[in-house]
């Protein structure tokens, strides 16, 4: 069966999701299964153990109070970058310098995840930035004891596929009773007009198969899937709000919390695909008033370039590959970035940030 056809079966309940296994390069999709319902796709992973980790060395001027979600960057003297993410972090203490009493040492709590890429490092780190993830760093120092240790990666979550048929490639994996299937395994979800609306990989690692509690030929399937790609609990309302399709009203997005809007913006590049070429030229309009975080205003860019639900990246890095084409607008075109100021006082510098690489690109950009 081909995909295009997997969306419709002859049973009381619809197909909701589709077992995928994504080959490389040119290779086209292949049909592993579908099935009614997924259990468990909406789990948060653990938080990890909270830590107090110290900055040494740093400047004086930062305070102590709650950041939320920043990051440890390290820095070496050819400019490698190794990022280390702290949940829910605070600035406990700030205190004069065990090593110079001219600057201060900043004790940070919070949870930690690693990155195991400072492994690769090509030389000692020279900097360490406590960082929000725009605007100034919060605190700089010359080093952070404890940082670069092992720490435990999160258990896998159980994920249950529910009412399943599957073709014969995961019949043939699941006579194995546990095993993984070679290759990138995804899940891809449909709405309720049977169009995909999130591809994701889930991986296809089996504790177990049973018949399925909805009957007939139908099997379930406990899955382990790494915490990390599984899309939340965050994601729950703005999926349930997509099922019904695309959405149809600008601003749906806003007053979502930032984990919310992160899912929206996950569920975007859906919407943007398109078979038609880039377009270029014409007037655009974004939206600033109301924008509350670096998420929202990537969603108003989007919208703005390309209507409700519209994907023009969600970083800095998505954003310069959109300029480079595949995503429906390329430039030349203009730009009106309405209440631009509002948006510069509320994102301390980012949108100054994006609306510099827009105009390095060929967007002219009309801060009104």
């Amino acid at each position: 069966m081909r995909i295009e056809e997997a969306g419709h079966w002859e049973r009381p309940f619809p197909v909701r999701y589709l077992i995928v296994a994504e080959g490389d390069g040119d290779d086209a999709p292949v049909l592993l299964g579908r099935c009614a319902a997924v259990e468990g796709l909406f789990t948060d992973p653990a938080p990890p153990p909270r830590e107090v980790l110290v900055l040494r060395g740093c400047p004086p001027g930062a305070t102590a109070g709650w950041l939320g979600t920043a990051w440890i960057v390290g820095r070496t003297a050819s400019g490698y970058e190794a990022w280390w993410d702290l949940v829910d972090a605070e600035i406990l203490s700030v205190a004069p310098s065990t090593d110079d009493p001219a600057l201060v040492d900043v004790a940070v709590g919070g949870g930690v995840r690693s990155d195991d890429w400072h492994r690769d490092v090509d030389g000692p780190f020279l900097r360490f930035e406590l960082t929000l993830g725009h605007g100034s760093p919060v605190a700089v120092g010359t080093s952070v004891p404890g940082l670069a240790a092992d720490r435990d990666d999160p258990p896998d979550l159980p994920v249950r596929l529910i009412g399943c048929e599957p073709a014969e490639p995961m019949r043939a994996a699941l006579r194995k009773r546990r095993g993984k299937h070679p290759g990138y395994t995804g899940l891809w979800t449909l709405d309720d007009t049977g169009r995909v609306m999130d591809r994701r990989a889930i991986g296809f690692d089996v504790e177990w198969t049973r018949p399925s509690v909805l009957g007939g030929a139908l099997v379930d399937v406990l899955l382990l899937t790494d915490a990390e790609l599984l899309p939340g609990a965050a994601a729950r309302p703005v999926w349930r709000q997509r099922r019904s399709g695309r959405p149809g009203r600008p601003g749906d997005w806003r007053g979502l919390t930032e984990p919310a809007k992160k899912a929206w913006l996950s569920l975007a590049p859906q919407n943007t695909r398109s078979s038609e070429p880039d377009r270029s030229g014409g007037e655009y309009h974004l939206a600033g008033a109301a924008v509350e975080d670096l998420t929202g205003l990537h969603c108003a860019l989007g919208e703005a370039l390309l209507g409700p639900g519209g994907y023009y990246g969600w970083g800095l890095d998505a954003l310069a590959d959109c300029l480079g084409g595949g995503f429906g607008v390329v430039p030349p075109f203009t730009l009106v970035w309405h209440d631009f100021a509002a948006t510069e006082r509320e994102l301390a510098g980012y949108p100054e940030e994006v609306a510099r690489m827009l105009e390095e690109r060929g967007v002219l950009v009309r801060r009104a």
